[in-house]
C-alpha cells in the first residue's frame, strides 16, 4: 500500500467501485459507500469548523454507543485530519477522566444523551453533539421504510480539501486506550501508513471480498474493531455493527447473524466463548460464517471443539499480537480439529514484521523448550504512547540484528518458547500484565483503584490464567461487597476482580513486599 498515501485514498477508491452495495449496518439503519462518504466529508466539514485546524494529527475523542453515526463520526474525524480515539460510554466517570487527560482533545463529539456522564468527567473543553456532524433536514430525503436511507448533496469546502492534501502515511490515525501500571492508562498512537500495510497484508492474506459480510464484535475503543472497520473500507465487504446488549442473549445474537449472512467474525476470544459456553448452536448455527479468528487470550481448547464440531467448513485463525504493533504480527492458520489437551501455536509472522525471542541479556533464543521474550520489528510499530514519552523510550527500543542494522523493535512483555515441532508458542508475561476478556490489564492499575477505596488498607491481585479469574486480597476494615460496589464506579468492568479474599494481613518478603507466592495461604476474615 505504499502508494497510497492515507486510509482516505483506500476508502475513496473502495467508493468508487461498490458505491451502491451495502456499507455499514446497524439494528435500525443501513448506509451505501457512496452515503457513508457523503455523510464523512459533511462531518469532516463540521468538525474542521469547529476546531480550526490548519495541520492534521490532532486528537478527536468520541463518546457516544457503537452505531452508525460512530462510523460516520470516525471517518468524519479522519477527513478533518484528526485522529480519532473512541471512550466507551460504559466506562467509569474516574477512567474517562483520566483518558482525557491524557488525550487532551481539541473535541469530544458525544451523543446528546450521555452529555451529563461527560460532564461528570469533569470535561471542560470543546464539544459537538453527535446529531451536529449530519446536515439539516432540509439536505435529507429519507425514503419511509423500515430502515432509513437518504441522500446527501455534499457542500464542498476548500478547507476539507487542503487539510486532505496536507495528510500523509505518518500521520496518526486513531488511539486506543491500555492498561497503565502507574494508574493512568496509556493512549497506543497508530498512523496511516501502519493500517495500510497492515490491513493490506490482512486481507489479501485471509481472502476478504466485496462479497464478505463482517460481523463487528469489538467496541471502537479495542484494536480489533480496526481489523472490522479497515478490512471493509479496504475491500467492500459489508460491516454489521453488533450491539453490546446482543450478547447477553446468544439467541438474539445468533439470529442476528443468521438474518445478515455473516461470513467472518474477528472476535475476541472471550465474545466466541458466550455463545458456544451458553450452548447457543443448539439454538441455531450461522452456517454463513467462513471464517472465525480470534486473539487477545488463549482460546479454551473445550470452546474451540465446540465452533469446530458446529462449523467445519469454516476457517479457524488464531492471531497474536498486541495493540502496540498495530493488531497483530502473528497468525495460525488451524488446519486440523483440535481436541482436549492440544496447545495452539502462535504460528508466523505477517509480512514485513520480524517476531523472535530474546532473553533478558539481549540475546536471540533459538534452543527448544527455552523461554524468551517476544519482540517485534518491521512494519507497522506504532507511534508510541501519546503524551508518553518515558514509557515509549522503555517500550520501543532499537535494537541491533545480526548484521548490525540498527531498528526500532517493540518488547511485548509478553513470553514464548519455541517448542520441539518447531512452533512458537505462548507462554505469560514477563511482568505483571493480564490478558483478560481479550484485554491487557496492568495488575497494579487494579491495586491502585482498590487502595484508593477509603476503608482499605494494602492489596494485591493475581490472575489465575486457566479460570480467568481476577482475585484481589486486601487488608482493611472494608467489607467485600461494598469493596465490589466501589470498584465498579472507578474501573472498567474487565478489570474488576471477580473474586475478593478479604485478609487479616499480608506476609512480607525479604525486600518488604507482599509476597505474593504466599496469598493463598493467609488467614482470611470471614
Amino acid at each position: 500500500m505504499q502508494n497510497e498515501k492515507s486510509i482516505l485514498d483506500r476508502f475513496e477508491k473502495t467508493v468508487d467501485a461498490h458505491g451502491q452495495r451495502k456499507a455499514v449496518v446497524d439494528p435500525a439503519i443501513f448506509l451505501t459507500w457512496n452515503e457513508l462518504r457523503d455523510r464523512a466529508e459533511y462531518a469532516g466539514k463540521r468538525i474542521l469548523e469547529q476546531v480550526e485546524a490548519k495541520e492534521p494529527g490532532y486528537p478527536v475523542a468520541i463518546f457516544c454507543e457503537k452505531q452508525v453515526e460512530l462510523l460516520v463520526s470516525v471517518l468524519g474525524t479522519i477527513y478533518a485530519g484528526g485522529f480519532y480515539t473512541y471512550i466507551n460510554p460504559e466506562q467509569p466517570a474516574e477512567r474517562i477522566t483520566k483518558i482525557l487527560s491524557v488525550l487532551n482533545p481539541r473535541l469530544v463529539i458525544v451523543d446528546e444523551s450521555m452529555q451529563d456522564k461527560l460532564t461528570k468527567s469533569g470535561y471542560t473543553g470543546q464539544t459537538m453533539y453527535l446529531s451536529q456532524l449530519f446536515c439539516p433536514k432540509k439536505d435529507r430525503q429519507y425514503t419511509a421504510t423500515t430502515t432509513k436511507k437518504s441522500t446527501l448533496k455534499v457542500i464542498s469546502s476548500p478547507k476539507l480539501t487542503e487539510m486532505r492534501s496536507k495528510i500523509t502515511r505518518e500521520t496518526p490515525l486513531y488511539g486506543v486506550f491500555t492498561s497503565g501500571s502507574t494508574g493512568t492508562p496509556k493512549c497506543i498512537l497508530i498512523n496511516h501508513g501502519c493500517v495500510l500495510d497492515f490491513i493490506g497484508h490482512f486481507t489479501e492474506i485471509f481472502h476478504f471480498t466485496e462479497n464478505d459480510i463482517i460481523g463487528n464484535q469489538a467496541p471502537f475503543d479495542f484494536d480489533v474493531s480496526v481489523k472490522d472497520i479497515f478490512s471493509a473500507l479496504f475491500t467492500g465487504a459489508e460491516l454489521v455493527l453488533i450491539p453490546r446488549e446482543y450478547f447477553s442473549t446468544p439467541a438474539r445474537l445468533l439470529d442476528y447473524l443468521c438474518d445478515h449472512h455473516v461470513t467472518n467474525l474477528t472476535w475476541a476470544v472471550s465474545a466466541l466463548c458466550i455463545i458456544s459456553g451458553l450452548k447457543g448452536f443448539q439454538y441455531r448455527v450461522p452456517s454463513d460464517i467462513k471464517r472465525v479468528m480470534f486473539s487477545g487470550e488463549v482460546m479454551p481448547m473445550k470452546q474451540l471443539m465446540i465452533w469446530q464440531e458446529n462449523l467445519p467448513d469454516a476457517k479457524f485463525v488464531n492471531l497474536y499480537g498486541p495493540s502496540e504493533i498495530t493488531c497483530n504480527c502473528m497468525y495460525f492458520v488451524l488446519n486440523r480439529r483440535y481436541e482436549k489437551g492440544d496447545k495452539l501455536p502462535l504460528g508466523v509472522a505477517f509480512p514485513g514484521r520480524d517476531v523472535f525471542l530474546l532473553d533478558e541479556d539481549g540475546n536471540v533464543v533459538n534452543e527448544a523448550n527455552r523461554p524468551g521474550e517476544i519482540c517485534v520489528t518491521g512494519e507497522s510499530l506504532a507511534e508510541g504512547y501519546y503524551h508518553n514519552e518515558e514509557q515509549t523510550m522503555l517500550h520501543f527500543v532499537m535494537y541491533k540484528d545480526a548484521e548490525g542494522t540498527m531498528k526500532r523493535m517493540y518488547r511485548t512483555g509478553d513470553m514464548a518458547v519455541i517448542e520441539e515441532d518447531g512452533e512458537m508458542y505462548f507462554a505469560g508475561r514477563k511482568d505483571f500484565q493480564i490478558k483478560h476478556m481479550g484485554h491487557r490489564i496492568e495488575l497494579e492499575e487494579i491495586e491502585r483503584g482498590i487502595n484508593a477505596v477509603e476503608g482499605v488498607e494494602r492489596s494485591i491481585c493475581s490472575y489465575d490464567e486457566k479460570r480467568q479469574r481476577i482475585t484481589a486480597y486486601y487488608s482493611g476494615d472494608k467489607d467485600k461487597k461494598s469493596l465490589h460496589l466501589e470498584l465498579k464506579e472507578i474501573l472498567p468492568v474487565y478489570m474488576v476482580p471477580n473474586k475478593f479474599a478479604h485478609v487479616s494481613e499480608f506476609m512480607l518478603n525479604k525486600n518488604g513486599k507482599i509476597d505474593r507466592k504466599v496469598l493463598t495461604e493467609l488467614e482470611v476474615v470471614e
